[in-house]
């Protein structure tokens, strides 16, 4: 039996039927991160176990944005919600700006 006649091992992934993550600020389709909405040091400090904490799916880019621009606290106290953060004139510049830009693996903004 030929090559060309054997059948492909179960265990090989066709990678054109795996659906894709989308990042929930730019909309941007490819490798995601699990964003925690409220950063992971300040939920221990208010006493929530790290699986509590709620994510989104974020592309590095993105989540290097917040962390860059924001601090912590205010990740916690004002941002803790896509639609926070998405209503900041400095989040919408810049999702405007990343949405234009080719989705890089592992590279973020400093």
């Amino acid at each position: 039996m030929g090559r060309k006649d054997r059948e492909q091992a179960s265990w090989v992934e066709d990678t054109r039927t795996v659906p894709l993550d989308v990042c929930v600020l730019c909309g941007r389709e490819g490798d995601m991160t699990d964003h925690h909405l409220v950063p992971k040091s300040q939920g221990r400090r208010q006493g929530v176990k790290l699986g509590e904490i709620p994510t989104v799916k974020m592309c590095a880019a993105c989540q290097g944005f917040l962390s860059k621009t924001f601090s912590n606290a205010q990740l916690a106290n004002e941002l803790n919600t896509v639609e926070a953060i998405l209503a900041r004139d400095e989040v919408q510049k810049f999702v405007k700006w990343v949405q234009k830009q080719p989705l890089t693996k592992g590279v973020r903004v400093h």
